[in-house]
């Protein structure tokens, strides 16, 4: 939002050179699912999701899909692929019951 005030402040409001700035690694914030596709030195990164089960079922399918391809795509910079697989361990108190798919999917 400051860049965005700041442009309109100074009369720099061109929206595509805007958009190319805005859309960037600078303005990304890996949250852990991210960081863990990304090359880590000293091998694979490891993902432990605590709780899965008490996670909503849109999370659970974006996980899914983002351990299936071992990739995470962001709509405005596109698929961040994963240099090696994660390894992912999930725990779960049974509160509600996991998509087998998943389970496959981790330890």
């Amino acid at each position: 939002m400051v860049a965005i005030r700041t442009a309109e402040a100074t009369g720099q409001a061109d929206r595509t050179a805007l958009q190319t700035e805005l859309f960037s690694d600078a303005y990304l914030t890996e949250r852990p699912l991210l960081q863990a596709m990304r090359q880590q030195p000293g091998g694979p990164p490891v993902l432990l999701i605590d709780e899965i089960d008490r996670t909503d079922e849109p999370f659970e399918a974006f996980l899914l899909e983002a351990l299936s391809d071992y990739q995470v795509t962001i709509p405005e910079l596109g698929p961040i692929k994963a240099a090696e697989p994660p390894i992912v361990i999930l725990t779960s108190n049974r509160t509600r019951e996991v998509h087998d798919a998943l389970k496959r999917r981790c330890l």
